[in-house]
């Protein structure tokens, strides 16, 4: 039995996911197995997996979300370690090998992550040690985010950068299937196993993460989905609880602006209620509600909005 299970779900990847699995095959930690949940793809994705030489096991699904394809890859694996792998990331040659050593020296740690490089759809490097700046930016700024609050003031830990106790993964019961799809079914599962055993970040960056575009619809409704669930995980902590209901309030109050702006003032003014009875203080809600009300106000709103943006 492999020590470490690498659990990669894919759907129509077969853009980057030969160049994934190599990086993966080219680890310099060789007790390993890969598992590959094929999310239902309908290009040459299968085709591609099937063709490379290693330690890889392949399932195919319907297409569920890679959250569910992860869910199901773990439960494929039997190793005591799983390390989770996107389709379109690329690891340092050492990943696996620098995790497993500090986990073996560090026999109460049971969650690490570790730095990436940011890189565009074509494989560009835009930004080295991605993570450790943008810690370095929210501590000059004294900001605590819900990042901060889920993971004690660590980055966040992106699924390629992730290693943790297979006992852990099942424990806290996995990712959510709530999350339609794909956008912040991370966050959540990451932010229960931080709340029952807190996290390691290491600062070597040894993935490349690929950023690519977004649903924006679909990520907006998870993370609502987002928002209830760590109302739930933290209601008996005031600080967390009082954070995630301000930014509850952001969210409906910015979807209220949206049909603000289109005119429809009946919805906008139910996502302003919803915002103030999350968090009455937010004044800009507050004035937008007003806004709603108030013809002459709305018109200037509108040219004062169209005229920023030209």
């Amino acid at each position: 039995m492999p020590r470490v299970s690498v659990v990669l779900p894919v759907c129509n990847g077969e853009r980057f996911i030969g160049e994934a699995i190599q990086s993966v095959l080219d680890q310099t930690f060789r007790d390993f197995a890969l598992v590959v949940v094929d999310d239902g793809s309908t290009d040459h994705t299968e085709t591609i997996v099937r063709r490379l030489k290693g330690p890889i096991i392949y399932h195919r699904q319907e297409n569920q979300g890679a959250g569910v394809a992860r869910n199901l890859g773990v439960a494929l694996a039997q190793s005591e370690w799983i390390a989770f792998m996107d389709a379109d990331d690329i690891w340092d040659r050492q990943k696996l090998s620098t995790q497993f050593e500090y986990l073996e020296k560090h026999p109460d740690v049971s969650f690490v992550h570790c730095d990436m490089d940011l890189m565009d759809s074509e494989g560009t490097l835009i930004e080295e040690g991605f993570l450790s700046a943008a810690l370095a930016r929210r501590k000059r700024k004294g900001h605590r985010n819900l990042v901060s609050l889920a993971f004690d003031d660590q980055p966040f830990p992106y699924p390629s950068t992730v290693m943790c106790k297979r006992e852990l993964f099942l424990r806290t019961g996995g990712f959510n299937p709530r999350f339609g799809k794909n956008y912040h079914e991370d966050f959540e599962l990451f932010a229960r196993m931080a709340h029952i055993s807190p996290n390691h970040f290491m600062p070597q960056s040894l993935v490349r993460y690929r950023r690519g575009t977004r649903n924006e619809e679909r990520w907006t409704r998870n993370w609502q989905i987002l928002l209830d669930c760590l109302l739930e995980l933290w209601r008996d902590d005031p600080e967390r609880l009082a954070a995630v209901n301000r930014y509850t309030a952001y969210h409906w109050s910015n979807q209220g602006k949206r049909f603000l702006r289109s005119g429809d003032y009946q919805k906008a003014r139910q996502h302003f209620r919803r915002a103030f009875s999350q968090y009455p203080f937010y004044w800009k809600n507050l004035r937008r509600w007003a806004l709603s009300y108030l013809i002459g106000f709305r018109l200037l709103y509108g040219r004062r909005k169209t005229k920023f943006a030209d």
